[in-house]
């Protein structure tokens, strides 16, 4: 149901240098380019990564990418780190070690927390906002370390006069870049979408336990919660001229909205119902009951049928739009990450 984008790392330090025919690390260029190739393979690897993540499966399904990757990052790490000071300036060296690192402990530990989130993000709204405040910060740790690693780079190329051919941003880049801004969108609406589908949950709880108190306060948060995400939405622009998933929500609101208001008829049919039950019992008490004892009775009995067939029949029907927006809703999400995750194998 819930399509998890993965934590975006942007960053991508492949560049082009105007700088020697050989590898050697005498050449700066040659040794910039070195540790860029290191760079430019974990971004790769990512990119697969959180292709495979934002296509329709979670963290935990792609967690076999996700250790390859972890091995990957560290096969980087030792490579970079294995390389000597150029002229005793081991500045660059040093801080693509220490970004190496940190993108390791990103992985392997905070990576960890999102996982364990996901378990019990699908019941709780505060812990769904959890996980994506987990992978907001994540994200926020990776660019401060891309831009320290980019300070770096361009210090040494300075020192050293290595003239760096970089363009605006790579293709590459662009993907990295797409998949956080994808991300962040997808979050902002799909947290107004969860808010009420989590209440509606507790409304069809309650009405299975037949809780008057329980319905009334579950459908009365429900409407609430659903008004709210309806205004929430005229906020959120569209993805790239692309209006389709705030549409798709909007329109499963507006059926949660309807579905709060016809669901008075649960706790009417249930105080009708227990209405009736007594009825009954005093019915049953009598040995000899009056022909009007007996009217009563069965007036009673066509009564309750009578609200049942239309509880039944409501019920049939809310269930029916339930289904049919909940479908569009996820094959709408679909189409959406379709359509905008780039796509990286």
């Amino acid at each position: 149901m819930k399509q998890f984008l993965p934590l975006t790392l942007l960053v991508v330090l492949t560049f082009a240098v105007k700088n020697g025919q050989a590898q050697n690390f005498d050449n700066p260029g040659e040794y910039m380019s070195f540790i860029g190739k290191q760079h430019e393979n974990i971004s790769k690897k990512y990119m697969a990564y959180s292709s495979a993540s934002a296509h329709g499966k979670k963290a935990r399904k792609v967690e076999n990418i996700r250790q390859k990757l972890l091995n990957e990052v560290q096969d980087a790490r030792m490579n970079i780190s294995g390389m000597p000071a150029f002229k005793g300036d081991k500045s660059y060296r040093d801080t693509s070690v220490s970004f190496m690192k940190l993108y390791y402990n990103i992985l392997n530990d905070d990576y960890n927390k999102v996982l364990n989130l996901e378990e019990i993000a699908e019941n709780s709204y505060d812990e769904m906002e959890a996980l994506l405040n987990v992978k907001d910060a994540i994200d926020q740790k990776l660019e401060d370390g891309n831009k320290k690693n980019k300070d770096a780079q361009a210090a040494f190329a300075k020192t050293h006069n290595v003239n760096l051919l970089e363009g605006e941003s790579s293709a590459l880049a662009e993907k990295l870049k797409k998949v956080h801004e994808l991300n962040k969108y997808y979050n902002d609406v799909y947290l107004v979408f969860f808010k009420p589908y989590i209440q509606e949950q507790s409304l069809v709880e309650a009405m299975g336990k037949k809780n008057i108190t329980g319905i009334e306060q579950a459908k009365n948060a429900l409407r609430k919660y659903s008004e709210e995400g309806v205004e929430k939405l005229k906020t959120i622009k569209s993805f790239e001229g692309d209006n389709s998933v705030t549409s798709a929500c909007k329109t499963l609101l507006q059926f949660y909205i309807k579905e709060a208001d016809a669901t008075a008829a649960a706790s009417d049919f249930t105080l009708a119902k227990e209405n009736f039950e007594k009825i009954k019992k005093e019915f049953e008490k009598k040995s000899n009951p009056s022909k009007a004892d007996v009217d009563g009775y069965n007036k009673a009995v066509a009564d309750i049928n009578k609200g049942s067939q239309k509880f039944n029949q409501t019920m049939n029907d809310l269930n029916k739009q339930r289904t049919e927006s909940l479908n569009n809703w996820n094959k709408t999400v679909n189409q959406f990450f379709d359509e905008h995750t780039p796509r990286y194998k």
